[in-house]
């Protein structure tokens, strides 16, 4: 029974029958993934965002809005698509200069004295991911680099949440 199942699946991803993607005007070539919130408040849970930029795939959940966003019964939906290429490209160049940067100025003991930030929007999250490794921004907003800064403000902009 087992390869009667394996010759099936050949078969499948052989013939052309199998629907694939179009592939992209500007292939990527490597593992790089974004995950972020998105739409930071104090009164509701941020929104997130998940984005392949091999593929430009995303899944976005956007914040509800504050009218209905403490229901515990809320469900909120998981949007899907595809970035258009001149916005994958932004997002691209925004993930290589987060990569150059680190995420975390703090890292070593470092800390800019310059600067502390507060914030009451619920926790920001910021996660890249090559084929190396995964980053995590730090949970100190007054840490991160300013390419975690402008990577995130990116996705916010790219991804814009309820009022």
């Amino acid at each position: 029974m087992t390869k009667c199942w394996v010759a099936l699946l050949i078969a499948i991803t052989t013939s052309g029958c199998a629907s694939a993607a179009p592939p992209m005007e500007v292939p990527y070539g490597r593992t790089a993934v974004i995950f972020g919130t998105v739409g930071q408040s104090e009164w509701c849970p941020a929104g997130n965002v998940r984005i392949d930029l091999e593929s430009g795939t995303y899944a976005f959940t956007a914040r509800a809005p504050r009218t209905v966003c403490q229901n515990h019964d809320l469900q909120r939906p998981i949007a899907q698509g595809r970035l258009d290429v001149p916005r994958l490209q932004v997002l691209k160049e925004a993930y290589e200069q987060a990569l150059a940067d680190g995420l975390d100025i703090c890292r070593g003991g470092a800390r800019r004295d310059d600067e502390f930030i507060v914030s009451n929007g619920g926790l920001h999250v910021l996660v890249v991911t090559s084929g190396r490794a995964t980053y995590a921004a730090p949970t100190d907003l007054s840490c991160w680099t300013d390419g975690a800064w402008a990577l995130h403000d990116l996705l916010d902009e790219t991804f814009p949440s309820s009022t």
